[in-house]
Order: structure tokens, then sequence, then C-alpha cells
């Protein structure tokens, strides 16, 4: 008697997790890159061991290393049909474990590596260069206000977490919160907050969009004004 070992089948409903949660941007990358080979050579040039001491120098070194090779990761993920990406995605993964002091492994199991490297990167209590863009200055928070008066005028400010010099995730116009705007108005002080949690209306209806005129010099409304005769 023969028996057949088969393999469970695949569970269609099971999603693949994402390489990076949440993905990062490739500008923002080449924006902290740019940084941080700016201060590596600051710090050689300089040769300050007092304010640039030597484990900073290699700091900025190997998160340069880790931030090109991310970027040729993103790059072979948008097209994983190219082995030639895929290639240069899994060097550059190898050049930090060599930098690193360790052996380089194939292919996959380097990009995989190097994907819980940059995790640990961004968990780091403080992992954005001096110069981030968005002002933090390396501390990884940013004072910004989160109290407005309702006239807009902000009249108090607490630490957020450093975006990196990109705009937050804007709420939609469903937000029962805020309606989009990010500010949630309190009647009770006559104030605005920062709506923090997005809450989707399910009834939510998106308003028409007005008719464009033909004209492109005429600034009236579709329908025309309240007063306007009908002739």
């Amino acid at each position: 008697m023969t028996i057949t070992a088969s393999a469970p089948a695949a569970d269609p409903t099971q999603t693949t997790q994402p390489a990076y949660t949440p993905t990062p941007s490739i500008p923002r990358l080449l924006t902290e890159l740019v940084a941080e080979e700016f201060f590596t050579r600051y710090a050689t040039i300089r040769g300050d061991a007092e304010a640039f001491h030597p484990d900073y120098t290699a700091d900025r070194k190997r998160t340069a290393l880790l931030l090109r090779a991310v970027i040729a990761d993103l790059v072979a993920l948008a097209g994983p049909a190219d082995t030639h990406h895929a290639a240069q995605a899994a060097a550059a993964a190898n050049a930090l474990r060599r930098a690193d002091w360790q052996m380089p492994l194939p292919a996959q199991a380097a990009r995989a590596w190097l994907r819980d490297q940059y995790q640990e990167h961004i968990e780091d209590d403080s992992p954005h260069p001096p110069n981030c863009p968005g002002g933090c200055r390396g501390s990884g928070e940013v004072i910004e206000p989160v109290i407005w008066q309702n006239d807009g005028v902000p009249v108090h400010a607490e630490p957020v977490a450093c975006l990196r010099g990109e705009d937050d995730d804007p709420h939609a116009a469903d937000c029962t919160r805020c309606r989009g705007i990010g500010k949630r108005y309190d009647a009770e002080h006559s104030e605005y907050t920062v709506c923090d949690t997005y809450n989707p209306d399910p009834a939510y209806e998106p308003a028409p969009t007005p008719a464009h005129h033909d004209d492109p010099f005429n600034s009236a409304p579709a329908d025309g004004y309240a007063d306007e005769p009908p002739f």
C-alpha cells in the first residue's frame, strides 16, 4: 500500500503580511540618507573627537548603509519580477551585515534580516538624524499645538511624535468627530482640540460635485445667483 502525503490546501482568506509596516516613503528615506552622510563627512572633516565621538560617526555610517539597503529593497518589492533589483537589494543587505562583522546570507534571508533591522531602527528611542526634516533634532518628538481658540489661535502645545517632515494621515470627511479637518470643536470651552481618533460615519454621503462652466473666466455658480433674473 502506498501512502501519499499531500500538503494542506492554502487558505484563500489568509493574507500575506507586508514586508514593512507601515511602508516607508522613499523620498523621506532619501532625505534621511543625505542627512546621515552629511554628518558622517562633517564629523570626519572636522575631526573633533569631543563633539563627534567615534561611536557617533560609526552609527551614522551604519544608518546610511541601512537606509540605502531599505531603499533598494523597496524598489525590488515594487517589481518582483525584476531579478536585477532583487539582487541589488540582497547585496545592499549583505553590505550592512559586513559592516556589522556578520557573514553574508542568501538573498531572501538577507532581505528578511534587513527588514528586521529597519524595524529596530524605527522603534529606537532616537532614530531620527540631528537635522531631521520634522524638526525634532534627533529626539523623535516635536512641540506642536493641540488646542486652539475658536478663531484658530493656538493656546496649548504638547510633545508629539515627529513624523520626519511628512504630513499626518488626514481624516476623511466622513469622520463624525472632525468632519475631515483634523480638529473637533469643544463647545464647553469654545475651543478646538486635535481629533486623535478617526470615526467614520456609515451614513455619510459626499456632497454632489458642482457642474463646471464651459467658460473658464466665469466665476458664477453653476445654477446662477439667487438674485439673478431667469432670462
